[in-house]
């Protein structure tokens, strides 16, 4: 990672012109500006800016407004107030030259703005980070959208040459032609997805090491990037720096982060409350599980309210430091299970990929490949819950959800339970530490194979046990309510658990029972399959069994059609290369809670890679991660700390309570949203809010824009940590300037605050 700088180095570094201007008048108005070519500047200004004169005459102008992020007061209290950029785009008669400079008379006073050639031009949208050396498909996108002014006409540079030049010596080393992509498509005909005209830089034959940027006359030049195989293991040392930093009951410190906290939520308490969350849920008319009133209707219940009312009738507490938290928030979710299985599945798919002291944590340097160190931080305080009988409570819960300004995790007052242990639970917890048991296993990790396995034999016999059935009264507001465990073990658990145990094993007692079960398990294929992890099967093609086969090709089938409908929308749906549905399908609005992110779903395509051979998905997955790392209509990466432009205010309570001014990197959050927040519409866009190109509407109110601007371990950074790990051409151990990366200082002068809508 580059060194971070201050002030005008560090805006300049990140390929940001910035600069301060003032009104003369009582209440001054804080500008900056950046070129977009040598013919148009984009003013981004505190409040709105009008131009009365200006020393070249203006064409065209375009104006818009963006939420940065909630207003902060000076002692750095959050309010409910949004924290707005103006942003002026003026299109000028003529190209400036190098170092003029453009005289403005506005309503802000007088502006001299000076273009200077040699600063990127942000409406080149590229990896950041760079790309592999053996990465077949390369592309970046040149384009711009300037809110009332529309889409950056770009027509007329179609099939004029673009360069790579060397940064070192700018030299030119390798030209192309620009190539227009396919126009941006609108929903319903009316709202357009990207609001750009753009162009494609094809540099996919370009394949020799060393930093470059691109550059076409007439525009300009593009940020740094480099091709070298080391960006990649950047890549994936950043995004597994998210799960470190979300570890509960262990201080993050140096040597391993600078954004140190201390330790948090080492003890637990065994709980009553059941822990699948979606039986809290009406559901659909299910009656024999779930919460049911005294009467014997199905009814919904708030997990809080549950827990609030259902002290545990003794307490026990234990010692259960382990897992991650979940979000914002600091409950331990069985969601998170998932997390351990994909991060185990990825090492057995290539565990050349990955080495010992490769993400630079508290376990490197213990002969255990640091990926399934991080897949067993998961398990650890699930072990220590772990009953006599074998039952598993997984999800760790307390009587509400911390705010802003209640402090970091270890300061928190309120005591966190662990859900009673059900059949169905404890089976999925048997899926999990099974498949690290046979990870750990495959890196020669024996003694923690053996402990993995025995933890998940025991598992497995209290989850078939029909007698250990989850069946409870408990009171509720005064009145008493039922809860009844689903009668039947979930299939899609039953199969992944039955299969590692009898691979661990060679028991043939697991097989038998998963065709016992085989008319459930293929229920849960066509009902479930797209809720499951793309991985979570991967086991009957890493080690085939006959009696499994059936199982095995319908799993293949199901990963390879999903990955070949994502390779037409990747190449067709959308000017630039992303994996989310095309504009006319059924799914298209579900971007919330990071459906949209493209690494989430590039897991369908190294699935698909892993079971086929065929390059063509893993070339899809790596354009995913060129799409996640900035080749994007907003031109910035989705992870914070992860290249030059990032997100840099998100909702995220450690970050907002550390007293750092840069919040933790390595996380990723939701980001697009189909829709815009009402919140967003009240406090920024009021009657605009539906011009807003639809892959533009990251919404970024933090607490107030909860699906957009928070995240989750499961749904948003473990998926980039196993696909950009599986894309790792070379692994590397993190270099001294990359483990030693400090703040930047405050998050609201790096480049991501305030970047281009």
């Amino acid at each position: 990672m580059k060194k971070y700088l201050s002030g005008i180095s560090l805006l300049l570094c990140f390929c940001i012109l910035f600069c301060v201007l003032y009104c003369n008048s009582s209440s001054a108005t804080e500008m900056e500006y950046e070129y977009l070519t040598p013919q148009v500047v984009a003013v981004k200004s505190s409040k709105p800016v009008t131009i009365k004169k200006s020393s070249v005459e203006i064409t065209k102008q375009g104006i818009w407004q963006k939420e940065n992020a909630l207003r902060r007061e000076k002692n750095g209290k959050i309010t409910r107030n949004a924290d707005i950029t103006y942003f002026l785009y003026l299109q000028l008669a003529r190209p400036l030259k190098d170092q003029e400079f453009l005289a403005l008379e506005s309503s802000c006073g007088r502006l001299e703005l000076r273009y200077q050639a040699a600063i990127p031009s942000n409406i080149f949208k590229l990896n950041q980070l760079g790309n592999g050396i053996n990465q077949k498909k390369k592309y970046a996108y040149i384009g711009s959208w300037q809110g009332s002014a529309g889409a950056l006409s770009l027509t007329c540079f179609a099939g004029k040459k673009f360069e790579i030049r060397r940064s070192r010596d700018n030299k030119c080393v390798w030209k192309n032609v620009l190539k227009l992509r396919r126009d941006d498509p609108t929903y319903q005909g009316r709202i357009p997805f990207t609001g750009e005209e753009v162009l494609e830089l094809d540099y996919s034959s370009f394949h020799t090491p060393g930093k470059y940027y691109f550059y076409v006359d007439g525009i300009g030049r593009s940020m740094d990037f480099e091709v070298d195989s080391k960006t990649l293991n950047e890549a994936f040392y950043i995004h597994a720096k998210g799960l470190y930093h979300k570890r509960c009951g262990i201080a993050k410190v140096r040597p391993y982060t600078a954004w140190e906290s201390p330790k948090c939520h080492a003890n637990i308490t065994l709980g009553r409350f059941p822990g699948n969350a979606e039986h809290y849920r009406k559901g659909n008319g299910e009656k024999d599980f779930g919460f049911f009133d005294i009467k014997g209707n199905r009814i919904e219940v708030r997990h809080f309210d549950l827990i609030k009312n259902n002290p545990p009738y003794k307490t026990v507490a234990l010692a259960a430091s382990g897992g991650w938290h979940d979000a914002a928030d600091y409950d331990r979710r069985p969601y998170h299970l998932r997390i351990v299985s994909d991060l185990a599945t990825v090492y057995l798919m290539k565990p050349e990929n990955f080495m010992d002291g490769q993400l630079n944590i508290p376990e490197s340097g213990n002969a255990v490949p640091d990926i399934l160190d991080e897949a067993a931080w998961g398990v650890k305080h699930l072990l220590a819950v772990q009953l006599d009988n074998g039952g598993v409570g997984t999800w760790f819960e307390s009587t509400g959800h911390p705010g802003a300004g209640e402090g970091l995790p270890h300061q928190e007052k309120r005591p966190y339970y662990v859900s009673a242990p059900s059949r169905n639970g404890t089976m999925e917890y048997a899926a999990s530490v099974s498949t690290l048991a046979l990870a750990m296993k495959k890196a020669g990790c024996i003694s923690e194979a053996e402990k993995y396995t025995f933890s998940a034999v025991k598992a497995w016999d209290f989850a078939i046990n029909p007698r250990n059935r989850l069946v409870s009264w408990m009171r509720l507001n005064g009145k008493m309510i039922s809860y009844r465990e689903r009668p039947e073990l979930y299939g899609g658990n039953v199969l992944r658990s039955g299969t590692n145990l009898f691979l661990l094993t060679g028991d043939k007692k697991y097989l038998a029972f998963i065709l016992e079960n085989a008319r459930s398990i293929k229920e849960a294929f066509h009902k479930d399959f797209w809720k499951w992890s793309q991985l979570s099967l991967m086991i009957l093609e890493l080690f085939p069994v006959k009696e499994l086969s059936e199982f095995r090709m319908e799993y293949r089938k199901k990963i390879l059609h999903d990955g070949d409908k994502m390779l037409a929308d990747q190449e067709n749906a959308y000017p630039y290369r992303t994996l989310w549905h095309a504009h006319n399908a059924g799914w298209v609005h579900a971007m919330a809670w990071g459906n949209y992110h493209p690494l989430r779903r590039a897991m369908t395509l190294i699935a698909a890679h892993k079971i086929s051979g065929e390059p063509k998905y893993l070339d899809a997955a790596y354009l995913a991660n060129d799409f996640h790392n900035g080749a994007n209509p907003l031109g910035r990466t989705m992870t914070s700390g992860l290249g030059k432009i990032y997100p840099v205010a998100f909702l995220d309570l450690v970050s907002y309570a550390d007293t750092i001014g840069e919040f933790v990197p390595g996380i990723t959050p939701y980001g697009n949203t189909f829709g815009i927040d009402r919140n967003a519409i009240k406090m920024v866009y009021y009657d605009k809010a539906d011009t807003l190109p639809i892959f533009r509407r990251y919404i970024n109110l933090e607490f107030l824009s909860v699906p957009s601007s928070e995240y989750s371990v499961w749904e948003t950074i473990a998926p980039a940590v196993v696909s950009c790990g599986y894309l790792i051409e070379k692994p590397l151990l993190p270099s001294a300037e990359l483990k030693n990366r400090k703040p930047g200082g405050d998050f609201r002068k790096l480049p991501g605050y305030k970047a281009l809508p």
